[in-house]
């Protein structure tokens, strides 16, 4: 085999090789998950059909966003769910009012989600020496080795807690809650996102949801 075609070969198991890290890298990324959960362990079903969903936020521009990314997602497991802000467009709405709008409404459950806290880590992360491709790498067999200093990294982290009530004639109650941990996510959007990849599957496998999308 020439050497032009030696380097071609070279380049084309390099590039596959990146490719491959790379989307396993991607897929191994993980930035929210669930810290803590109770379930009420009195609780047996039914499994909630039709929930209303309460994003608890000041401000109301991203309650709107968060209650759609989590109907959204409720709505593609099959799961009907609405917005709080169609019934009380002006904030969320007090215990009380929920309670009384909820079972007036036809819902069998509410979901509630609001901030708990956020905070931040720094950790060191070490140097490092190894070998990789250098300018010359489409020659076989040749290896530069590469070095890399030592940094601080900083992680920010927000809490969400997420609480879920059935719906009946004696006000409800309290059947599951979780706290979520999103890490170095940059907007409502993607938080709720995240969030709800979490929560839902979570949710449906105890029971608590009656998903029918499979």
């Amino acid at each position: 085999m020439h050497t032009s075609s030696v380097s071609r070969a070279c380049a084309r198991a390099a590039g596959a090789l990146f490719a491959t890290v790379l989307l396993l890298g991607l897929s191994a990324c993980v930035n929210t998950s669930l810290v803590d959960r109770w379930k009420d362990p009195a609780y047996s079903g039914p499994a909630l059909h039709k929930v209303l969903v309460v994003g608890v936020q000041k401000d109301q521009g991203r309650r709107r966003v968060w209650e759609d990314g989590m109907v959204a997602a409720l709505t593609h497991e099959g799961v009907q769910a609405t917005p709080s802000y169609q019934v009380f467009p002006d904030k969320a709405p007090a215990a009380d009012q929920l309670a009384a709008t909820a079972s007036h409404e036809g819902f069998d459950g509410v979901m509630a989600t609001h901030f708990v806290s956020a905070s931040q880590r720094n950790y060191y992360m070490p140097g490092y020496a190894g070998v990789g491709f250098g300018w010359r790498w489409r020659y076989f067999g040749y290896w530069d080795t590469v070095y890399g200093p030592g940094y601080v990294e900083t992680e920010y982290r927000a809490d969400y807690q997420t609480d879920i009530f059935t719906v009946d004639a004696g006000g409800g109650k309290l059947i599951w809650t979780g706290i979520t941990r999103s890490v170095d996510l940059s907007s409502t959007q993607r938080t709720t996102d995240e969030i709800s990849r979490v929560l839902v599957p979570e949710l449906t496998k105890q029971g608590i949801l009656a998903a029918s999308h499979k």
